[in-house]
């Protein structure tokens, strides 16, 4: 039976995150190579994807490369080249290893783009990963809009389309607010660009490919010292990059010997859209990946990534429990807190009467969070209410493993809500919505609806478990 998070991918960035890395991730865990591509078509831009087999510290690793080719010099030539796809082989099951010189898959933008850009707008440089390259940055060549990026990206299927937009709205925001300059005004250079549109679709398939459930991932080693880009020298993280490590467990060792930027925007991007939440985890292992980067350090430039299934749901899970008592404020800005705390990642929210000193009755606010979120929910309590003080505390929850089952009664198709615990089915709870569309339909009031649901929900589960 599948727990409550199903199928989950736990990320251990001791060395960092960049997009290529956790591409290589992907295909090191077995993503299927032909669906992947199958997207990246959908795309019609042109670019070389090599996928090899490299040695990191003694660590097999996947590495991967996108590669923009140059413009062809004739039309005859460039016809060569249209709709070429070559061939897959050696990288199935994820894994290349016998083909340490890599493939390349070539695939073919339908129309060039050879409008001049104007020079007025700000202009977004990719990070670089080799040392060698740092003073270079991205080569300039021509700029892509915000507008023909969206583009591109609408061509995907969903939820991929989506979440790739999601991604690329937040990479334009931050680029926007460190440059001080609209989003509109942002450019990127077409090499950078397309080499973090793949590297974001890339990630957001490969997730979607590998069934993956819940992204779990622990503390990010961002990296220290400082990076040469196209604009001057600049401190690790990169202001982009710190912009998109907002609200991410991060931590920098100053006296680490690998005095290098470990963490991309793209690998930013990557943690704050499709990572569910930062912290320790209880699994069961499947598999195990590695996904490589292009410096060599001295501790393994590699993201390494674990595929299984959450282990027993009697193991703890630590939250963060923010309360405050507030004896002042007027009622109605109460709705408009709990929505903003719900926006900002409160699990829960709920708010209880007490009485306090001077026998003044007054409501406490609880908020339940993860321990990541613990500033951003402070601040919302202190601007959106008026309370003075925060308390803080850590509590424990024991969570039940929870699965959503479809059952049929002779009133039609419902929903149940199925919770496990020591893989005992604990409890089960008729989903409201699906239970009042029966009753509706069938005039029979809702109270008796919820029996039918259930007494099905109880024959259905108990089927389940005798086919194992």
């Amino acid at each position: 039976m599948v727990g409550a998070h199903g199928k989950v991918l736990y990320l251990d960035p001791f060395s960092g995150i960049a997009g290529d890395m956790f591409l290589g991730l992907m295909f090191d865990l077995g993503v299927d190579e032909t669906a992947m591509v199958a997207e990246f078509e959908r795309l019609g831009l042109r670019f070389d994807l090599a996928v090899s087999q490299v040695d990191k510290n003694g660590i097999a690793a996947i590495h991967t490369k996108v590669a923009v080719p140059a413009e062809e010099e004739d039309d005859e030539e460039e016809d060569e080249h249209r709709h070429i796809h070559e061939h897959h082989e050696g990288i199935a099951h994820g894994h290349p290893h016998e083909h340490d010189e890599g493939h390349v898959h070539e695939h073919e933008h339908d129309h060039c783009h050879e409008h001049a850009h104007e020079h007025d707008h700000e202009h977004a440089h990719g990070h670089v990963h080799d040392d060698d390259a740092d003073d270079e940055g991205h080569p300039h060549g021509r700029a892509m809009d915000v507008e023909e990026i969206v583009a591109l990206l609408d061509r995907l299927s969903e939820p991929c389309r989506s979440k790739a937009k999601a991604m690329f709205t937040s990479l334009l925001e931050a680029e926007a607010r460190v440059h001080g300059t609209t989003v509109d005004s942002v450019h990127l250079h077409e090499v950078g660009a397309i080499d973090a549109i793949v590297e974001i679709v890339g990630a957001v398939k490969g997730l979607e490919l590998l069934g993956v459930d819940h992204v779990v991932s622990g503390m990010v080693n961002v990296g220290t010292g400082f990076a040469n880009m196209a604009h001057g020298t600049y401190p690790v993280p990169a202001p982009a990059t710190a912009e998109l490590l907002k609200g991410i467990p991060i931590y920098v060792d100053s006296f680490s010997k690998t005095r290098k930027e470990l963490v991309t925007p793209t690998g930013a991007l990557i943690l704050g859209h499709l990572v569910d939440e930062f912290g320790p985890i209880g699994m069961t292992i499947e598999r195990v990946g590695y996904g490589a980067g292009t410096r060599d350090t001295a501790v393994p430039n590699v993201l390494r990534g674990f595929i299984g299934h959450s282990a027993l749901a009697e193991a703890p899970r630590r939250l963060l429990l923010l309360e405050s008592n507030i004896d002042d404020m007027n009622p109605e800005l109460y709705g408009h807190l709990m929505d903003r705390l719900y926006q900002h990642g409160a699990l829960d929210v709920f708010f209880t009467a007490v009485q306090m000193k001077k026998n003044r009755p007054a409501t406490r606010v609880s908020v339940l969070g993860e321990l990541h979120n613990k500033d951003v929910l402070i601040e919302i309590l202190m601007r959106e209410s008026t309370t003075l003080g925060v308390r803080v505390s850590y509590p424990e929850r024991y969570e039940a493993e929870r699965e959503v089952i479809d059952v049929e009664t002779e009133l039609g198709a419902a929903r149940v809500k199925v919770a496990r615990y020591l893989g005992d089915a604990v409890n089960m709870s008729p989903e409201y919505e699906s239970c009042r569309v029966l009753s509706v339909s069938s005039g029979i009031p809702l109270k008796e609806v919820y029996g039918v649901v259930l007494e099905a929900a109880r024959r259905r589960t108990a089927e389940m478990e005798d086919h194992g």
